[in-house]
């Protein structure tokens, strides 16, 4: 499996653009971007976030903050903000609708105080460099783009979440086959919560957030929207213009993440079968069995190594990251078994303080 996806990422990866490469057009058009960030406790991430949103040299821009239901100091900061800019407003949500998850909601609800023909949605842990989205604007409109998304860098001191966001996104990358999605006839589409730049017309034409209201993925289900409908899209990569700081802070709350996508008994015993075979039987396959079993193994090996460092001459990602694979695979049947033994207790996926009924829940 591996061998195969290596080869084709190895010649396909040069087609992915990359914001950084991208110059600003100093006499092109510049539509107003209204930004739309919701937050549940992000007391830790908010400010930097925010700060260096206004610092943006893109300044036909507005900032609009949802406090999703906060229990700590998010409101406070939001305020402090809101007096200190002339460009960023507060909403307060206070309640949840059924059948609702929180950030779509929240997300949701920003989207109609917005002005701007163009809508960002991106998250409080995120940081921009200033040159971010008036290059953003400048590559839509370059590309005639509907729909721009792209992967960030990931920084902060933790190596764990660096691993798993290098496995998540190199994955997207190459079996995802990044380099199809601007291509109008393709079905492969993408869209990451750090960054999903669309125009508000193609938004409100596929029915906005209400569309996929209870989906976990909800960043993925409107980039698979916007492709269904027929709108222009491009995924590239964002590496030294967006960085997302401290994925998370620790071991514990990076499998705790699982949970939003496998809530599901079939779906953990699924991601168990698929991790053990990927990621980690190969590593025990090179020592023991056939000489056979272990060439096999060995290329499948070498092959993982090479995907890693393909990405990370694009991403910015650590080239030696594919020594981690193993782990996260451990890292994701840990995972997934805590996120559907949990789910089964409580009756329903948890996620952010929020417990929501599993029944009619998609990931």
């Amino acid at each position: 499996m591996w061998g195969p996806i290596a080869v084709i990422f190895t010649l396909k990866a040069k087609e992915i653009g990359g914001l950084h490469d991208t110059e600003e057009l100093p006499n092109g058009s510049h539509p107003l971007v209204s930004v739309v960030l919701a937050a549940r406790n992000e007391e830790k991430a908010l400010e930097r976030c925010v700060l260096s949103l206004v610092q943006q040299t893109y300044r036909q821009l507005e900032i609009i903050l949802i406090n999703d239901r906060s229990e700590d100091a998010t409101g406070k900061i939001m305020a402090k903000l809101e007096a200190a800019y002339p460009n960023v407003s507060v909403i307060e949500i206070t309640e949840l609708p059924e059948r609702w998850m929180g950030k779509s909601h929240a997300l949701y609800q920003g989207t109609k105080q917005a002005k701007g023909e163009w809508l960002l949605f991106t998250d409080a842990d995120i940081l921009f460099e200033p040159s971010c989205i008036a290059k953003a604007v400048t590559y839509s409109q370059r590309n005639s783009l509907d729909h721009l998304t792209m992967i960030p860098d990931f920084k902060g001191p933790n190596l764990f979440a660096k691993w798993y966001a290098a496995f998540i996104f190199m994955s997207a990358s190459s079996f995802g086959r990044l380099w199809k999605i601007k291509d109008p006839k393709s079905t492969q589409s993408l869209g990451v919560g750090a960054f999903n730049l669309v125009r508000t017309a193609a938004y409100d034409k596929i029915g906005t957030h209400a569309e996929f209201a209870y989906i976990t993925t909800d960043d993925a289900a409107l980039g698979k929207k916007l492709k269904q409908a027929g709108f222009r899209q491009d995924a590239i990569y964002g590496t030294r213009e967006i960085a997302v700081w401290e994925w998370y802070e620790n071991v514990k709350q990076l499998v705790g993440s699982v949970e939003k996508s496998v809530f599901r008994i079939p779906n953990a015993i699924l991601t168990t079968i698929s991790c053990l075979l990927t990621m980690i039987y190969p590593w025990i396959g090179l020592f023991a069995g056939p000489a056979s079993a272990r060439m096999l193994c060995a290329v499948s090996l070498v092959s993982v190594f090479w995907l890693y460092m393909v990405y990370a001459r694009h991403s910015g990602s650590g080239k030696w990251y594919g020594i981690a694979h193993p782990i996260v695979g451990l890292l994701l049947i840990a995972g997934a078994w805590r996120g559907a033994v949990n789910a089964g207790r409580r009756g329903g996926m948890t996620w952010r303080g929020t417990t929501y009924d599993r029944t009619e829940l998609k990931a």
